[in-house]
């Protein structure tokens, strides 16, 4: 599933890159402009020793933070009180470099305890279980989450102390398989308890608390079996870090350490690169509104799921403007996310952390396999790390192909799956077993779509070359690839809102059948 030109981070206004290959030149080359002045200034701004010497000031670095939180508020993509913790967080990462990783650890501590849920709508069906049941309707809701929270981190924190001791345990091996067997006996304690008292409130709590830093945990096990031994309470602080964010983890904290500033002159660069980030997110919020307004509030287009709606009432759009709306769609789509995961990335790195992007240009892919590489990195990452590689090493070694097209179905397919599944475990107590498996029809056939495209794109023997011409190499494999995942989005439907069949009929009424 990696593709090999690697994740770019070659944003605007961004000068770092991970993984880039060197790039030859295309006939198209001739054809494009160089930037204005103020453009070149902006993205060597990281580079510019009188800049950076500046930052690296007391005064600068109150004025960089400011800017950075004028920047974050701009983006609306985080609350108030996260903000609050978050610049809390970064004060104390500033007055003590030396300590950052503590002080985020300890930030991470308080965070898990005031809001242990990474969605909503775990959030509301924790609410329901207490509101539901009477013995802790009257409680607050702090008072009943945060000793349930911390009774996780010491559940947590005794297994990976297991783990340490016993390293030829099954938990030590397969620490996410038995991640995976602990999840499911837990659900399936569940059915044991009488609903509306406290015990089935407690064990679903802590069921959803547990499936929100699932991989989280994961990741800690994974680093324990490093050379690098962290304390454990070090690794419980990470179990909900201080940014919040998605349930995607930006991998370990060995990972982490790789792209921590050692000098104030790395310091202060990767801070301004976080400034210049956080700026391209709040532009990204703000073209994402401003294009939301056109296609909502001025031409009265309906969402994608409206659309589908329209359909299964007999009541189909045009053609033209389905295939509109599909666009629409996957703009919106891009943009909202690449706004929501550049925050996030912007806020560790302005802590002292250069990690890579999570969203880098995807527009530019020239095949499916690198569009996934530059769309959701850290996804595909928690993908590759728990699916594809010990799938790789374990099965078919004798015969490449195949090999690789099973580590990809295990990864694409399968884990994408799980992590879906997991992260919305809750269903399982509002519509049973059955009923919480249907609700993700959609959701499978869109994987497989996705599983079976991933597999083609890395077996493919033809590579689009420069020496092809401008359209064959710079326009028909992007378009190609954009097409596909704009249409494959009218089923990559978490919410079980209308099911595979509806959604079938909405893209062959696309097609004109």
């Amino acid at each position: 599933m990696r593709d090999t030109a690697g994740h770019g981070d070659g944003v605007p206004g961004d000068s770092t890159a991970h993984g880039q290959s060197q790039r030859i030149p295309s006939p198209a080359a001739g054809l494009r402009f160089a930037p204005p002045h103020w453009r070149r200034v902006w993205l060597g701004l990281d580079r510019n020793e009188a800049v950076l010497a500046f930052v690296a000031t007391p005064l600068g670095i109150v004025l960089l933070h400011a800017s950075f939180f004028a920047a974050l508020a701009l983006s609306f993509q985080i609350s108030l009180s996260a903000v609050a913790l978050i610049g809390l967080t970064l004060l104390g990462c500033a007055l003590f470099p030396a300590r950052r990783l503590l002080v985020m650890a300890i930030s991470g501590f308080l965070y898990i305890l005031l809001r242990p849920f990474r969605s909503q709508q775990q959030q509301e069906f924790a609410e329901k279980l207490r509101e539901t049941t009477p013995e802790l309707v009257e409680l607050p809701h702090l008072a009943w989450q945060a000793p349930l929270a911390m009774g996780f981190l010491l559940l947590c924190g005794l297994a990976l102390r297991l783990q340490r001791r016993y390293r030829a345990s099954l938990l030590a091996r397969r620490p996410v398989l038995t991640q995976f067997a602990v999840l499911a006996a837990l659900i399936a304690g569940t059915g044991l308890l009488e609903p509306e008292t406290p015990a089935y409130a407690a064990l679903w709590t802590l069921v959803v608390i547990y499936a929100a830093s699932f991989f989280f945990l994961s990741y800690a096990f994974v680093d324990q079996r490093g050379r690098i031994e962290r304390p454990v309470p070090l690794h419980l602080g990470f179990m909900r870090p201080f940014w919040g964010g998605p349930s995607i983890p930006f991998k370990t904290l060995t990972y982490l350490g790789t792209f921590e500033a050692k000098t104030p002159a790395e310091l202060a660069a990767t801070r301004l690169r976080a400034l210049k980030l956080a700026i391209w997110a709040a532009m990204l919020a703000g073209l994402h509104a401003l294009l939301s307004a056109a296609f909502y509030d001025v031409a009265d287009w309906p969402t994608l799921n409206e659309a589908l709606t329209m359909t299964a009432q007999g009541e189909a759009p045009a053609i033209t403007a389905g295939w509109l709306i599909v666009a629409k769609n996957f703009i919106l789509t891009v943009l909202a996310t690449a706004a929501f995961a550049h925050v996030f990335v912007a806020i560790v790195r302005m802590a002292g952390y250069g990690i890579p992007r999570n969203t880098a240009r995807p527009l530019s892919a020239r095949s499916i396999a690198e569009f996934w590489n530059r769309y959701l990195f850290y996804f595909k990452e928690l993908l590759l790390d728990f699916f594809f590689y010990p799938a790789f090493a374990r099965w078919f070694k004798a015969h490449p192909r195949l090999r690789i097209a099973f580590a990809t179905f295990c990864a694409a397919f399968v884990g994408n799956l799980l992590f879906t599944v997991i992260s919305q475990a809750h269903l399982v107590a509002e519509h049973g077993l059955l009923g919480a498996v249907m609700r993700f029809e959609s959701y499978v056939f869109y994987a497989a779509l996705l599983t079976l495209a991933l597999v083609l794109s890395q077996l493919r023997k033809r590579k689009p070359k420069p020496e092809d011409g401008f359209w064959r190499y710079e326009v028909t494999p992007r378009l190609t690839v954009i097409g596909f995942f704009a249409v494959v989005q009218i089923f990559a439907d978490e919410s079980g809102h209308l099911g595979l069949a509806e959604r079938t009929d909405f893209l062959l009424h696309l097609f004109g059948i």
